[in-house]
């Protein structure tokens, strides 16, 4: 079987699963794992070339949501199979994986990984059940402001690994916040795109045009951005970044940032 991931998350699945054999080709915005960087590339992840992807023959063709609706009434107008992965939920995220692993013959290797995953989340979202919601906000890109919203897997990560998600009156995947809304919400903690002390700068993903792209922002700059100075997250100085490994991309290293997520906030509960 010939697959062509054009999710970088559902690319890091298929390595995970050990289906790296069958993955003939990827988008220029999967990264991980390094393997991944001996795939042919197939373009940009919003602007997939179905050209060459046709020209692959792939049996099985991986998009990403609604992004790729065009894409994928291309592809399948020339006989390819497709499997749309745009998870809402951790639950739907572990489901996607086993659907993957049985489409591409995983087999009992893929089923024993994702059941270790599916042990771990359930082990967090136990251990956090016992304690009381800190209310948190996930910070994203800007502009525009952007957040998980109810729709999302991260917004579910978030809440499984013992966070209050700031609620929305929006059912999407992800909302848009104005610097006054955000001053409404004033999250107790604030998870936030950004590199964390320590750790070297992630390289930018190609076409990124930002001089200053999130993932690469420092927790020092929230704290000193006056418009973020009436928050208690900011007062309290409970601002966190994150890599993007730990949330963005709904895949297996999602787990480990689910875990770390929780870890925190029993350390600022303690």
């Amino acid at each position: 079987m010939r697959v062509v991931s054009l999710a970088p998350a559902a690319t890091e699945i298929l390595f995970a699963l050990g289906l790296g054999h069958r993955v003939a080709a990827v988008t220029d915005h999967c990264d991980y794992p390094p393997e991944a960087a001996n795939k042919e590339r197939v373009g940009p992840f919003a602007r997939p070339d179905t050209e060459m992807i046709t020209a692959l023959r792939p049996d099985l063709v991986v998009t990403g949501g609604k992004m790729h609706t065009g894409t994928e009434a291309t592809l399948a107008a020339a006989g390819i199979t497709i499997y749309r992965f745009f998870p809402g939920s951790v639950a739907e995220l572990l489901t996607a994986m086993e659907e993957l692993g049985e489409l591409c013959a995983a087999g009992e290797t893929g089923r024993s990984i994702i059941g270790g995953l599916r042990r771990r989340v359930g082990e967090i979202e136990e251990r956090a059940a016992a304690r009381q919601k800190t209310a948190v906000l996930f910070l994203m890109g800007e502009p525009p402001l952007t957040t998980p919203g109810p729709a999302s897997c991260q917004y579910d990560a978030l809440r499984l690994a013992g966070a209050g998600p700031v609620p929305f009156p929006e059912s999407d995947a992800f909302v848009r916040l104005t610097w006054e809304r955000l001053e409404d919400c004033d999250p107790a903690v604030i998870l936030a795109c950004g590199r964390v002390p320590g750790q070297p700068a992630g390289r930018k993903c190609p076409g990124c045009g930002s001089a200053r792209p999130p993932c690469r922002r420092e927790v020092e700059e929230l704290y000193a951005d006056q418009r973020l100075a009436g928050l208690q997250a900011v007062r309290r100085r409970r601002i966190h970044p994150v890599p993007c490994s730990f949330l963005c991309r709904p895949g297996p290293r999602m787990v480990d940032g689910m875990a770390e997520i929780a870890k925190l906030l029993e350390s600022w509960d303690a």
